[in-house]
C-alpha cells in the first residue's frame, strides 16, 4: 500500500468509530473491559449473507507498537460474562486473527498488510464454502482497507481535536527486549542486549511458519506434496530448538527471565483469591517452562496446554472443597 503509512494504518484498524464507515458486515461493536494498555475484551457482530445466520464474536484483542516502525494487532475468542450468546446470532470463534503491519521497503509513505485469520464460524457451514469464500472475499476486504485507510487521516482530523491521543497508542516495543512490555522510558544504554543471532533465527522461524501455514492452505492442485510439508515442519523444530538455546545463552544461561507463557501482570485493587490464583499459576507454568528447557525445545501450543491442563488438574483435587 504505496499511499499509507504504518501508523496511518495501525490508527485506521483500531479505530472502532472510523471502522463504522468501510466494514459493511459489521452490525455491532463495542469494548466489553480493558485488561491493561495492550489488552482487552470486545464485542463483534457480523452481517452474513442469506440463507446464512448472523455470526458474532467474543474476543480478547492484543497489540503492540515497535520501534522499528512495526505494529500488531491480534485476537482470540474468550468467554466472558458479560457477552453472552445473543438469539439471531451463532457464537464463531477467532483462533487467531490479526494484522501485522511493516514499514514498505524504500518508502516512508507506504507499508505492508499482511492479514491472518484461523476462525471457526462454527454451526453447519461445509469448510470448502468457507475457505473459497475466504479465498474470494478477502481481497475485497483488502482492498476496502486500504481505500478508507487513505481517508482516515482527513476523517481523524474532523473527529479528534488537536493533539487527541487515542487510548491504543503506547510505547514502543523493542523486538529484542527481555521484557513483556515496554516500560514508560527508554531501557539504559548499559542494559544488555539480544545477540543479532537470536533475532536472526527468530525472523527465520517466522517466516518458517507462515510459509507452512501457506503451504497446508493452499488448494490440492498446487502440487505441494507431503514430503514437502515434513521438511518444513523439521525445519521449523530445528528453528525452534535454535531459539530455546540462543534464549538461554542471552539469559546467561538462566531461566528465570524467559517465559514461555507469563501470566498477566498484577493489577491494583486485586482480591486476596485473584493473588492467590495469580500466583498458582505462574508457579505452575514456571514448572512448565522448566520441564521444556531440560528437554531442550520449545512446545507446541498445544503440548504446553496439555501439560498445563494435567497439573491443574492435580492441583484441582489437592484443594478441600
Amino acid at each position: 500500500m504505496k499511499s499509507v503509512p504504518t501508523d496511518v494504518m495501525y490508527d485506521n484498524l483500531h479505530d472502532a468509530e472510523y471502522r463504522k464507515t468501510w466494514d459493511q458486515n459489521m452490525l455491532a461493536g463495542f469494548n466489553i473491559c480493558d485488561l491493561n494498555k495492550h489488552n482487552d475484551i470486545g464485542y463483534y457482530g457480523a452481517k452474513f449473507p442469506w440463507p446464512l445466520a448472523n455470526r458474532d464474536f467474543c474476543n480478547m484483542r492484543s497489540w503492540m507498537e515497535f520501534t522499528n516502525g512495526e505494529f500488531l494487532i491480534f485476537n482470540h475468542s474468550v468467554p466472558h460474562n458479560d457477552c453472552p450468546e445473543k438469539k439471531g446470532f451463532v457464537r464463531a470463534k477467532s483462533i487467531v486473527t490479526g494484522y501485522y503491519v511493516t514499514p514498505l521497503p524504500n518508502n516512508s509513505n507506504g507499508c505492508v498488510l499482511l492479514y491472518v485469520t484461523h476462525t471457526d464460524l462454527c454451526g453447519s457451514i461445509p469448510h470448502s464454502i468457507i475457505n473459497f469464500a475466504m479465498q474470494k472475499g478477502v481481497p475485497g476486504i483488502m482492498n476496502r482497507i486500504e481505500e478508507c485507510a487513505q481517508k482516515y487521516i482527513a476523517f481523524s482530523k474532523q473527529r479528534y481535536p488537536v493533539g487527541h491521543v487515542h487510548p491504543w497508542r503506547t510505547p514502543k516495543m523493542d523486538w529484542d527486549s527481555v521484557d513483556d512490555y515496554p516500560s514508560a522510558t527508554p531501557p539504559s544504554a548499559v542494559q544488555p542486549r539480544r545477540s543479532p543471532v537470536l533475532t536472526a533465527v527468530r525472523q527465520q522461524l517466522v517466516l518458517a511458519e507462515a510459509s507452512l501455514v501457506s503451504l497446508v492452505a493452499a488448494p490440492p492442485a498446487s502440487g505441494a506434496t507431503a514430503e514437502e510439508v515434513d521438511e518444513l515442519k523439521a525445519e521449523i523444530s530445528e528453528l525452534q530448538r535454535k531459539l530455546l538455546l540462543s534464549m538461554q545463552q542471552s539469559n546467561g544461561g538462566g531461566s528465570s527471565a524467559m517465559s514461555l507463557a507469563p501470566v498477566a501482570p498484577a493489577q491494583e485493587g486485586d482480591s486476596t483469591a485473584v493473588q492467590q490464583y495469580r500466583a498458582m499459576m505462574q508457579d505452575s507454568l514456571n514448572t512448565i517452562d522448566k520441564l521444556y528447557l531440560q528437554e531442550g525445545r520449545v512446545p507446541t501450543v498445544r503440548e504446553y496446554l496439555t501439560r498445563l491442563h494435567m497439573i491443574l488438574e492435580g492441583l484441582k483435587r489437592t484443594i478441600p472443597r
